[in-house]
């Protein structure tokens, strides 16, 4: 019998295709073993489990800081309501910027302007409650911008600020890092 050279890009589609279409788990068979035995090689990849969702104080739309440029606490040293036809999304959040060269700047080091603890209020989280922040009550401090709920929270939390943060760490960093596991970026589960 004289093989066709289609039945093997047939053979390749029917290993590949099936299992995506019929969900290979649910059948008597195996199409990826099927195709292994007969000398067909499948690279398939499992399906990416998506990003834990950061917890972050955003606002009905996704918008972080209540559209307050991140950037602007940085270079301007004030809080400045950023334009909504520029912005930019990172890590699950909607950012505005008040210019194309604040969004560039975020855009190359989202990590340095991102505000501590999703945006919600120091103070309160040193107390271990999760509370809105207020964009114009901040602080910058060891270049790392952190809000508060209103200015006499931000003055608290300023008054006896390592601890303070030591503590807002505690609540807000996973438990296994104490223990030696790996940071978990995205906050507790």
């Amino acid at each position: 019998m004289k093989t066709q050279p289609i039945s093997f890009l047939s053979g390749l589609i029917v290993a590949i295709a099936v299992p995506v279409i019929l969900n290979a788990a649910s059948l008597p068979w195996n199409p990826s073993k099927i195709a292994k035995d007969n000398g067909i090689v499948v690279l398939a990849e499992k399906a990416a489990k998506p990003a834990p969702k950061a917890r972050m104080d955003l606002d009905s739309n996704g918008v972080i800081l209540k559209g307050y440029d991140p950037v602007a606490y940085f270079t301007r040293h004030q809080a400045v309501k950023g334009d909504p036809a520029i912005q930019t999304r990172f890590r699950g959040a909607i950012f505005y910027f008040v210019s194309v060269a604040d969004k560039v700047a975020f855009s190359e080091n989202p990590s340095r302007y991102v505000p501590q603890y999703g945006g919600f209020c120091a103070y309160h989280l040193s107390n271990g409650q999760m509370k809105e922040g207020d964009p114009a009550a901040f602080f910058i401090y060891k270049g790392k911008l952190y809000v508060c709920s209103d200015a006499d929270s931000a003055k608290e939390f300023r008054s006896n600020i390592d601890e303070n943060i030591r503590k807002a760490d505690d609540y807000w960093l996973p438990r296994g890092r104490a223990q030696g596991q790996p940071y978990n970026r995205y906050g507790p589960p």
